[in-house]
């Protein structure tokens, strides 16, 4: 009887212990601040300020993210949510985030469990039971440990990242669930449909890489269910149902690469073209592959812009070897698929995961959150492997004790990491140290020292500047660099050197084109006055030279967001309101899906008191609220209209907020 009650509960206590495990390895890191992209998206993000808990503000901060092609609302909501509950502090963020990547392991071994059970059903001898037992426990423990999954938890903003996994996962439970029924001769299409609908579509709205649902469900059915139904015939069904979910949509990007190229692979804002980001992600993946077998703590970090791009398949030569190996790796993944098939759905799931952020399109070349989901793959294809090799007593032993001696290695690695992340002077400082060739790196060592140069910290300036000039030389098209030297001299009383004034003018035009550029020239304009000096004719040049770059014509969004920085210079420092609207309404010539620009424009017009201006522009802005995002704007804006047409003649010398 007590046996029996010890095995009932077995496994949710083995699954407690390595939840309260991963835990205690993030315990150090939820006391870090918000890092990189965290600001702009959370901190400075205006629309996240929701009071309440009406539709119209909740729509707001849902639609408030200008990135990816649906603006992850889903994410963007639950960031919200975050802010009005607990305020404003990165903890609470942090919390809610390890709470995800707690649940969505728990979903992973769920998933486990059902792909076991549907490869036992096919192959009965292939695996025991005490296999098939421990294999889902120690690979979702793997997973949830694993130092390589760090930053989809303790970097705020990544919750896009671990949403869509959680979202992904749960789909892929529906999915084999629904399939196990259809071959036990029930019904089991609902279940399929309802996690490709639901979960799919939640995935997807809280990251694109949520578009990869089917992709994992052809590569579960290719290597266990083999499209069979339950008489073993092929299953006209399912064969259809992948023609609509995967054949379908990739037909429909064949035919917008064909017709509009530009509209998925526009790399005129990059620093590298299609062929050099194909040919180094060739070599990425094996540093992924690595990363994930053999993590470690010098080479894991938050930057990787330090991998040298690939010009050609010998150069460097590691790139044809790459490929090579990843063609091998592919080839043995085919190979195994009778054989061994949860290794071949492994190695098949880690390309699935990697077949939207590491192929053709304009991404970054390199992020470690890219294998929050993908690395699972190789930890289910090396587990599964060693699960099922015939072992003598003392390689049993051997095979109990070599994944804990990992799992708790995972728990001090991830421990390790966590601890750097807890304060940023120590992880700006050690990503600097580890990836010197890094802009990024190098540049958030050198906003950190210019911080504490300002609450004058002892060697700290000096070590700004050291990094800033570090910054300023890695990078030929930076400008923040400057800026932020300029910033600091001016507040320092300092002497602000005419070079990098200079370095400014040169530098602003150049190709290609970067978003951070914009909120460069935005902190150089904000600076004029107090504390810097900065003549507005210099200014003015600075933007003229912005906007002569030749990239900019393909990058609409940039072309009017730098606008949109322009006419505020125009109208705050330059006090010329007529050149100012004149730059907002280009701003939406140019980009008229950007609500900021139309409510920029028509405060212009409310500020200079043509209230019948304002009134028709706000007419057409009804227009463009297909989803409800700007409801809440439409009417204050209406509202300051009206308020300001029953209000005594006012100075229209007034400056605009951005």
């Amino acid at each position: 009887m007590f046996s029996n009650s010890v095995k009932l509960f077995r496994t949710p206590l083995i699954l407690a212990c390595l939840c309260l495990l991963t835990v205690l390895a993030y315990m150090p890191g939820l006391s870090g601040d918000y890092m990189f992209d965290d600001m702009p998206n959370l901190l400075l993000n205006k629309r996240m300020q929701v009071d309440s808990l009406d539709m119209d503000s909740l729509m707001s901060a849902a639609y408030s993210s200008g990135a990816g092609l649906f603006r992850r609302p889903v994410s963007m909501a639950t960031f919200a949510l975050n802010r009005y509950f607990f305020e404003v502090g990165p903890r609470s963020f942090k919390i809610t985030n390890l709470v995800i990547h707690v649940l969505t392991g728990l979903v992973i071994f769920l998933l486990c469990r059902l792909l076991i059970s549907s490869y036992r059903a096919r192959h009965t001898t292939a695996m025991s039971n005490r296999a098939a037992y421990w294999l889902p426990l120690v690979v979702s423990g793997l997973w949830l440990l694993h130092p390589l999954n760090l930053t989809p938890v303790l970097y705020i903003v990544q919750r896009m990242t671990s949403l869509a996994a959680l979202f992904t996962v749960c789909g892929l439970c529906l999915y084999t669930l629904g399939r196990q029924r259809m071959l036990a001769g029930k019904h089991g299409l609902a279940y399929i449909v309802t996690g490709l609908v639901v979960f799919g579509g939640l995935a997807t709205l809280s990251k694109e890489s949520g578009v990869l649902l089917p992709l994992y469900m052809l590569v579960i059915e290719i290597s266990l269910f083999r499209f069979r139904d339950h008489h073993g015939l092929p299953s006209k069904s399912v064969m259809g149902l992948f023609a609509i979910i995967i054949l379908l949509p990739l037909g429909l990007v064949m035919a917008v690469l064909v017709v509009n190229p530009d509209s998925i692979l526009n790399y005129h804002s990059r620093n590298f073209t299609l062929l050099e980001r194909v040919l180094t992600e060739g070599r990425v993946l094996v540093f992924y592959l690595k990363l994930i077998v053999a993590p470690s703590i010098t080479e894991l970090g938050l930057y990787h812009d330090d991998i040298p791009l690939s010009r050609g398949l010998l150069d460097p030569p590691s790139t044809l070897y790459s490929i090579l190996g990843l063609a091998a790796l592919l080839v043995t993944a085919i190979a195994l698929l009778k054989a061994r098939p949860l290794a071949s759905l492994g190695i098949l799931w880690f390309f699935a995961g990697h077949a939207l952020e590491s192929t053709i399109f304009q991404l970054d070349i390199a992020y470690e959150h890219r294998n929050y989901l993908a690395d699972m793959g190789i930890i289910l294809a090396l587990c599964s492997l060693a699960a099922q090799q015939n072992v003598t007593r003392l390689a049993h032993i051997a095979r109990t004790a070599i994944p804990i001696c990992f799992l708790l290695l995972f728990a001090h690695t991830t421990w390790l990491r966590a601890g750097q992340w807890s304060d940023n002077v120590n992880h700006a400082v050690y990503e600097a140290r580890h990836h010197p060739e890094s802009y990024r790196a190098v540049y958030s060592a050198a906003r950190i020292y210019a911080r504490m140069a300002l609450l004058h910290q002892p060697g700290a300036e000096e070590k700004a500047y050291h990094y800033l000039d570090r910054a300023s030389a890695l990078d030929e098209t930076d400008i923040m660099s400057d800026v932020v030297r300029i910033k600091l001299s001016s507040i320092l009383g300092r002497p602000v050197q005419q070079e990098w004034f200079d370095s400014i003018l040169s530098k602003a035009g150049k190709d290609p084109f970067r978003p951070v550029r914009v909120d460069s020239l935005y902190q150089l304009m904000s600076c004029i006055g107090d504390p810097c000096d900065i003549p507005l004719e210099t200014m003015n040049s600075i933007f003229i030279n912005a906007l002569s770059a030749d990239s900019l014509q393909h990058l609409p969004d940039l072309h009017s967001k730098l606008l949109n920085v322009y006419g505020y210079f125009m109208i705050n420092k330059a006090n010329d309101f007529e050149q100012g609207l004149a730059i907002f309404k280009w701003a939406i010539d140019i980009n008229p899906s950007e609500a900021q620009h139309w409510i920029n424009l028509i405060q212009v017009q409310i500020a200079m008191g043509r209230y019948d201006e304002a009134e028709q522009t706000l007419e057409k802005f009804r227009l463009t609220d297909t989803h409800g995002s700007v409801t809440k704007d439409i009417v204050e804006l209406q509202s300051d209209i009206d308020n300001m047409r029953l209000a005594p003649a006012t100075n229209t010398g007034q400056t605009l907020q951005q």
